[in-house]
């Protein structure tokens, strides 16, 4: 386990599932309706992500809630 903090990690997964997806960030808020500024935020460790907002981040990217916490 890296010694960054789980926010960090999780922004860190974010962006590589959203570079996965050939999404920008204007992209990805459009698709899973959530604010660009917000998805910024998190990619970058300074917003913590709700239990319901990762349901939405899960199901945007076809994933289960498993998948989308692995490796971090």
């Amino acid at each position: 386990m890296s010694n960054e903090n789980i926010t960090v990690r999780f922004g860190l997964r974010l962006r590589m599932l959203r570079k996965q997806k050939g999404w920008t960030q204007v992209q990805m808020a459009d698709a899973l309706g959530i604010d660009r500024s917000y998805i910024s935020d998190v990619e970058r460790g300074k917003k913590n992500v709700s239990l319901p907002t990762m349901e939405v981040i899960a199901l945007g990217f076809e994933i289960s809630l498993s998948k989308l916490l692995s490796r971090i």
